[in-house]
């Protein structure tokens, strides 16, 4: 189909289709320890995004080719359910983008993880987006997050991340899917907010050169909002917890 004008994503207010402001993030709630039977898990609601991560280990490699004598091996599987995405040429596409989510957590993960810590081990991280509305990087990133919190793993740092697009001229943050059907240039970072490292970029397709800085920026910007968002989050769980075991009142 053709492609929407300009004014149809952004109008003359400065609002986007679902009234956002171009800058401006979707409402964002998570729970964490929702598997029981995972080492750590937890659910975010992104948006109309909804998914699910479950990370199992430190144990023992299934193969001893694969294990690692000074680290361990993240291993990492994302699942589209059939119901996730309405549009059927995307549900065509839910297994190529499934195995491109699953590199990028993995690389995202082993370069924040302290792997050392379990030799010849591995850590395997399961992801299942149950709805999917744009992209689900940046999503399924912060979901693993809260579940490697959740499991108590060492990481060097919170990881965020945020999904920025480039459309027609517009630098627009946390796209939803209307926007992302846009074939704009998206943008997905992964930030250490507090070392203030990037643990992982994912662009596609081509951004203009030019743009490129304040896409960055935006990105980045954008990841630190999302890093306010799970520290509450997170720190919300920790409270609750300490107030079941009877340590702290609240």
């Amino acid at each position: 189909c053709a492609q929407m004008s300009k004014a149809e994503y952004v109008d003359l207010s400065g609002l986007r289709l679902d009234g956002r402001r171009p800058h401006e993030l979707r409402k964002l709630s998570a729970k964490l320890g929702v598997v029981s039977r995972a080492t750590g898990s937890a659910i975010l609601d992104h948006g109309h995004t909804k998914i699910v991560a479950s990370v199992y280990g430190p144990r023992e490699c299934s193969s001893r080719a694969k294990e690692e004598h000074d680290r361990s091996i993240v291993n990492c599987d994302v699942f589209m359910a059939p119901f996730a995405q309405a549009n059927r040429r995307k549900r065509t596409r839910g297994d190529r983008v499934g195995s491109e989510v699953a590199a990028l957590i993995r690389q995202t993960f082993e370069a924040v993880l302290f792997t050392s810590v379990y030799p010849r081990s591995q850590i395997d991280i399961t992801v299942e987006v149950l709805h999917a509305d744009g992209p689900v990087r940046a999503s399924a990133i912060n979901c693993v997050t809260l579940a490697m919190i959740d499991a108590g793993l060492p990481l060097r740092d919170f990881v965020t991340a945020c999904d920025v697009g480039y459309i027609d001229g517009h630098v627009l943050v946390d796209l939803n899917d209307l926007e992302s059907s846009a074939r704009g240039a998206e943008l997905c970072v992964a930030l250490m907010p507090n070392v203030q490292e990037v643990s992982s970029t994912h662009l596609e397709p081509k951004l203009p050169l030019d743009a490129l800085p304040m896409v960055m920026e935006s990105a980045m910007e954008a990841s630190k909002e999302v890093y306010k968002l799970l520290q509450a989050i997170v720190l919300e769980d920790c409270a609750a917890l300490a107030a079941s075991k009877g340590r702290v009142a609240i």
